[in-house]
């Protein structure tokens, strides 16, 4: 038996990030995944951060991981989103040649001691004795196993067990083993949906009737800092973005053919994310609108495809080939392969700790969107706190101070009925959890973990701390309100709640919440907290009328 402190199942952004965190922090670490091609695969669009993903970025960056690193060595297109708009809000968001970033992460972690990669299937994996495949045991096992759990694929009447197509056009199984061993352990599974769009080759493309989306020049960088002892540069190679929309033509074939939608024709089962839908899905929902934005975005410097964010689907080829062709700079497109739906397993996360570890089961931790979670950057920010965890460290984060504890405490408290992904308005004290404070704010803790030095620390701290300490100046009197609500969160969590207490009094209520809370009657914040569609924002504004 070849045992390991730490062994990390799944190589996308949940597992690299988890076993390199493991790994800095001391832990002899076993990183193992079918394929080197999974090391950091971006699966569906080549982008990083966005309003919610970019603060988690800047989090993960304060805590010394390597997605910001690799990021900014791949990065090929560069917008700052909601520059008008308040500083909790602005977000960086950058479009990702996907072989850099995947050259970029398989670099950083071979590079990285006390960390071991082995390219293979799990076939057997014992939870009680954290033994996998007969020959590898560990104190802690880390599971990231992504869309792969009994992963199902749908394109119109086509059916595919696969966790998901790759960079090379090629299917790659899906994993059938873990959820049956995971079922029979006792825990809870959701079947959630996700989807993607066709890839379009470039210069198939009319772009001379788009709209150009140039690159800004000049922008801010997910890292503020590089290891020492690695000589990486920020790309500084720019492709431009181009927009384009879907007509009442393409909307047309869409109703006529609806029935043939898996989502919509009782095929596909599992729940799918709100925030991020297939078109059909827009069209149905929304007939007001004659259009929806097509965003033709480039998936390298290199690469010859487009990846047409807006598009997702679910309908078969054929149908798909006709309404692509009614977009204006798409009429005489030709397809790498058409875009899919895939249904998988996540587990329960309410039957994790705010460690990510099981309560029924220790040191088994669970990171990634098999926690019911959707993207990469909520992906990795799990897989870093999964590492820490596992590998004996306490991480304290929560949602006073950090975005990542708002993700964690809300999938891990009140569980997912969607993919859940990650937005600012989640997060009550967002004024302070902003993308340029995040080094003041976790600094520290890094430190504390071994996640960086003492020196790497005051170097990213030194590179922020003007901006930091303007937005705090211009924003100081709602920063001090922010403050003083913190300490009563911290302090409120137990506080009693009158039993005549008037819910319909309060204006920040949805009615339907009203409702509930007035039938139920919560003795108490904790309790409150826990009642099903109640936000941090609504347990304020009960707490703002207690003590008045």
């Amino acid at each position: 038996m070849i045992k390991y402190d730490v062994i990390v199942i799944g190589g996308g952004h949940a597992g690299t990030e988890a076993a390199a965190s493991a790994a800095r922090c001391g832990a002899n670490t076993l990183l193992i995944t079918k394929s080197e091609l999974d090391l950091g695969a971006l699966s569906c669009n080549p982008s990083i951060g966005g309003p919610g993903k970019s603060q988690l970025v800047a989090e993960i960056d304060a805590l010394g991981g390597i997605m910001p690193i690799a990021a900014d060595i791949s990065g090929i297109h560069w917008r700052i989103l909601n520059a008008s708009h308040g500083a909790a809000t602005r977000a960086l968001r950058a479009q990702i040649d996907r072989q850099l970033y995947h050259k970029a992460i398989k670099t950083l972690l071979n590079r990285q001691n006390n960390l071991e990669i082995i390219y293979e299937s799990v076939e057997d994996l014992n939870l009680g004795k954290k033994i996998i495949n007969n020959k590898y045991q560990a104190k802690a096992i880390i599971l990231t196993a992504g869309t792969f759990l009994r992963g199902l694929v749908h394109r119109g009447t086509k059916k595919l067990e696969s966790g998901r197509i790759k960079d090379d056009g090629i299917y790659q199984e899906s994993d059938k083993n873990i959820s049956k061993i995971l079922e029979k352990a006792g825990f809870s599974l959701l079947r959630l949906k996700t989807g993607t769009p066709a890839r379009i080759y470039r210069d198939s493309i009319n772009f001379k009737v788009c709209e150009p989306q140039p690159s800004d020049i000049e922008h801010e960088w997910f890292s503020t800092t590089h290891d020492e002892n690695l000589s990486f540069v920020h790309n500084s190679l720019y492709k431009s973005c181009f927009i384009t929309h879907t007509t009442e033509e393409t909307h047309q074939i869409i109703r006529d053919n609806i029935k043939n939608a898996p989502m919509y024709n009782g095929d596909i089962t599992g729940t799918g994310p709100r925030y991020c839908p297939s078109l059909e899905d827009k069209v149905m929902r929304f007939p007001e609108h004659k259009s929806h934005h097509v965003f033709l975005e480039p998936e390298g410097l290199n690469n010859d495809l487009i990846y047409p964010n807006g598009i997702s689907t679910s309908f078969g080829e054929n149908i798909q080939r006709q309404w692509i062709r009614t977009i204006p700079g798409l009429e005489n497109m030709r397809v790498a392969w058409y875009g899919y739906a895939i249904e998988y397993d996540a587990i329960d996360a309410r039957m994790l700790k705010s460690t990510l570890e099981s309560k029924d089961f220790p040191g088994i931790f669970f990171a990634g969107q098999i926690n019911g979670t959707s993207g990469y950057e909520e992906a990795a920010v799990q897989g870093l706190v999964a590492g820490v965890n596992a590998a004996g460290i306490n991480l304290p984060l929560d949602r006073t101070n950090s975005m990542t504890g708002v993700l964690i405490d809300d999938i891990t408290t009140l569980g997912v009925d969607e993919p859940y992904r990650m937005f600012t308005s989640r997060a009550e004290f967002r004024l302070s959890l902003r993308s340029d404070n995040a080094i003041a704010r976790l600094g520290k803790i890094a430190v504390d973990a071994g996640l960086i030095t003492e020196r790497i620390r005051e170097e990213k701290y030194n590179k922020k701390s003007d901006k930091i300490a303007e937005i705090d100046k211009f924003y100081a009197g709602y920063i001090a309100r922010n403050q003083r609500e913190i300490e009563n969160y911290k302090r409120d969590a137990n506080l009693k709640i009158p039993k005549d207490f008037d819910y319909k009094s309060l204006s920040g209520l949805t009615n339907e919440l009203i409702q509930k809370l007035s039938q139920t009657r919560p003795e108490n914040i904790a309790d409150l907290s826990r009642i099903p569609g109640i936000t941090p924002a609504g347990i304020l504004v009960v707490l703002r009328k207690i003590r008045k």
